[in-house]
């Protein structure tokens, strides 16, 4: 019994010591995530008041941030990286940075309020640990503690990341960033293949309440709370309409959010997209962007 006890420990000790080298290396400089470290920079060094833009990659592929800021006149803050994150973590990261008199502009993914809230596990551990954001694995009041089981595929895949191999075309990429937060380097290439996605589900009663009350935070700290709709390729929103305009619904029925425009206003046609149904080329970024400015100037007052 004491040889297996023995053997166990040292076995346990072994893991340990493995899980917390992985932890402590450091990720390659330009990982994907890693532009949340530049994204903060800008967020700490940006004047308030500013429009700060929350939401997954839907945000990070498809906004000329520069042209909002100079047609607003106003700082502009793309903090979008990734879906996967999840909605909560996204705004509890943001948070902060923010001041009285900020705009917060959320641009969720509709699967945020369905089933991807918390996030995937696998990416999430990437931006925690690759970004050293420990404060965001805890469980909180607005998301869930992510899986242990997905370290190990987070631990795996970063060790691959060491293993020297030619650069992808296609790869998503720290420096693809500009000094915005928004992603550029796709714009150039061509459209990949995209399929379109199944419906969405159905909403969850618990992720809308945990998001509420993250908007009642943010407006009791005199910030000011939009919501506006990310781009989404036809074919994929056709699939969840009916969804897509019951979360419509229950935005506009709470009373400190603004929402600036309509889940159809952003549906755009396949050809617009670069690799997923979220991801705008650069003909789909320009006419979004050019939308997004009007509502904003609509709301703004301008």
């Amino acid at each position: 019994m004491r040889k297996f006890l023995f053997k166990f420990a040292i076995l346990f000790l072994l893991i340990l010591v493995t899980m917390t080298a992985i932890i402590l290396i450091p990720a390659p400089e330009n990982t994907y995530m890693r532009a949340m470290i530049d994204k903060h920079q800008r967020l700490a060094n940006t004047v308030s008041p500013r429009i700060v833009l929350v939401g997954g990659s839907n945000l990070a592929f498809g906004i000329d941030s520069k042209a909002m800021q100079d047609t607003l006149n106003i700082p502009v803050v793309n903090t979008g990286i990734h879906a996967g994150i999840g909605l909560g973590r996204m705004l509890d990261d943001a948070a902060p940075f923010l001041h009285t008199g900020d705009i917060v502009v959320i641009a969720p993914e509709y699967s945020h309020f369905t089933s991807d809230w918390n996030g995937s596990s696998s990416v999430l551990y990437k931006l925690i640990f690759d970004t050293r954001r420990h404060s965001l694995i805890a469980h909180k009041p607005f998301y869930s503690h992510p899986s242990y089981l997905d370290f190990f595929i987070y631990a795996k895949n970063k060790l691959l990341s060491f293993i020297p191999r030619p650069p992808h075309p296609l790869a998503y990429t720290r420096d693809g960033f500009n000094e915005y937060g928004d992603y550029v380097k796709h714009l150039e290439q061509e459209n990949q293949p995209i399929t379109p996605a199944e419906t969405i589900g159905e909403i969850n009663t618990q992720y809308l309440s945990s998001f509420f009350k993250l908007a009642d935070y943010l407006t009791g700290q005199g910030i000011r709370v939009i919501i506006t709709y990310p781009s989404y390729a036809t074919t994929t929103f056709q699939n969840s309409a009916t969804v897509i305009h019951k979360l419509d619904a229950a935005f506009r029925a709470k009373q400190n959010i603004s929402v600036i425009s309509s889940p159809d206003d952003y549906c755009f046609p396949v050809d617009y997209f670069y690799d997923t149904t979220y991801h705008l080329n650069a003909k789909g970024r320009k006419i979004r962007t050019e939308r997004l400015i009007q509502d904003l100037k609509r709301q703004l007052g301008q």
